[in-house]
């Protein structure tokens, strides 16, 4: 070969040599800006940042927008948690516009992308609640009892709280209570869960008892010879409005003897949290129900203590101080439809406590009143047909549902503060 062939050779592996090293450095290059745009922490970064203009844009309404830029961070960067950040931030979009349909969409791809993730329970009650919303109650109940199953007890409430609706749906209020009564004892007490169960199963609860239907804990008694429904409560400890509503039967109302009359024994006690305005009413299983009610303004605060119920009082005539008895009936009668007296069981503690309808339904849930529990009228009706005279109450300055088993300390030891 000669010398001259030999350099040109030489010349073009050179150049071969030096256009491959290029290609290659390219080639690693773009592969490392592809790597860089779609995976790690750069790639993260970017997701956060068009995520965060997201939903800047989505608040001052521009939701088309971000709906552009959360479809750029789905589709084009392959890190799931920024994928189902964005998936969750669309289904809000879509959710508030009220496109339904796409919400269920994108919350449907978020539930497959996070299976075997620690977000997965979370985003599948979500994904169930619409579901059962959107009227697909079949898909969703498997998704809550596979939640209930396997997720941890603050995540499994409200799965728990959506297989009590089912239960609900169909009839079945005693496995809806039991739903019911495990949520509120797994969520945190005073969270928006643990709000929706406590409200739930105070529902089921009172259709329930005040139900012809027959319950595990509930008993029949059978009419003899001079009976009466007041007599029967007596004897039964139990209220004469309980009976009527749970026989379907009304203050005149015969009885005929061999009559069998369903009730249910309950040893209620009352608790009212002043801090919150709340009035719980429980019993050997736990919560029964919770009320909201109106308290004592600044200056007249509702006493701290321990009372019993006194005698109660249908449509009660309110012997307004420094007025003078104003009838049932009439529009100026703070008491409402009905008055339980509370008497004092310690030591310095005012007289002249009770509990009462109003007819000032916007004050319930403030302090307004003098000192009286004030409650609204359906309200106060309901608690009046449920619990007998000498029912305990207990009046506190917080209170903390430590669970659905939570029985509330004895009268006994809650400090008395008179105020």
């Amino acid at each position: 070969m000669s010398k001259r062939k030999k350099d040109l050779t030489l010349t073009k592996i050179f150049v071969g040599v030096i256009v491959i090293g290029g290609g290659l450095y390219a080639l690693l290059h773009l592969g490392r800006n592809f790597v860089d745009q779609h995976f790690g922490p750069k790639a993260m970064a970017a997701a956060q940042e068009k995520i965060g203009r997201a939903r800047t844009l989505a608040q001052e309404g521009s939701p088309e927008q971000a709906r552009e830029l959360l479809q750029t961070v789905i589709e084009r960067i392959k890190e799931p948690a920024a994928a189902l950040d964005a998936l969750l931030i669309l289904v809000d979009i879509e959710e508030q516009a009220g496109n339904s349909s796409k919400a269920l969409q994108a919350l449907a791809r978020a539930h497959r992308d996070s299976a075997g993730t620690a977000r997965h329970p979370e985003i599948a009650v979500r994904y169930a609640r619409l579901l059962e919303q959107s009227g697909q109650d079949a898909q969703a109940l498997p998704i809550y009892e596979e939640v209930r199953d396997s997720a941890p007890p603050e995540i499994r409430a409200p799965a728990l709280i959506g297989l009590g609706r089912h239960a609900e749906r169909g009839g079945g209020l005693i496995a809806a209570r039991e739903a019911y009564r495990q949520a509120i004892g797994d969520a945190v007490p005073d969270s928006a869960v643990w709000d929706e169960a406590v409200d739930a199963l105070g529902k089921v609860n009172v259709a329930l008892i005040f139900s012809n239907d027959p319950l595990p804990e509930s008993k029949i008694y059978t009419v003899v010879k001079g009976d009466s429904i007041t007599g029967i409560g007596n004897a039964l400890n139990t209220t004469q409005g309980l009976l009527l509503r749970a026989n379907r039967l009304n203050e005149k109302s015969t009885l005929r003897i061999g009559q069998r009359l369903k009730f249910t024994p309950k040893d209620f006690r009352i608790i009212i949290d002043r801090a919150g305005c709340r009035l719980f009413l429980v019993d050997k299983d736990g919560l029964f129900k919770r009320y909201s009610v109106g308290l004592g303004k600044p200056g007249h605060e509702t006493s701290l203590g321990s009372y019993k119920i006194g005698n109660k009082e249908k449509n009660p005539t309110w012997h307004k101080p420094g007025v003078g008895p104003i009838p049932p009936g009439d529009p100026k009668n703070e008491l409402g439809t009905r008055w339980m007296p509370l008497v004092p069981v310690q030591d310095g503690l005012p007289r002249d406590l009770g509990i009462h309808g109003t007819i000032a339904p916007k004050t319930i849930g403030k302090y307004s009143s003098s000192g009286c529990i004030r409650m609204y009228c359906e309200d106060v009706e309901e608690l009046y047909d449920l619990v007998v005279r000498s029912t305990p109450v207990d009046i506190v300055e917080n209170y903390t549902w430590k669970g659905a088993r939570d029985v509330p300390m004895p009268a006994a030891r809650i400090p008395n503060q008179t105020l």
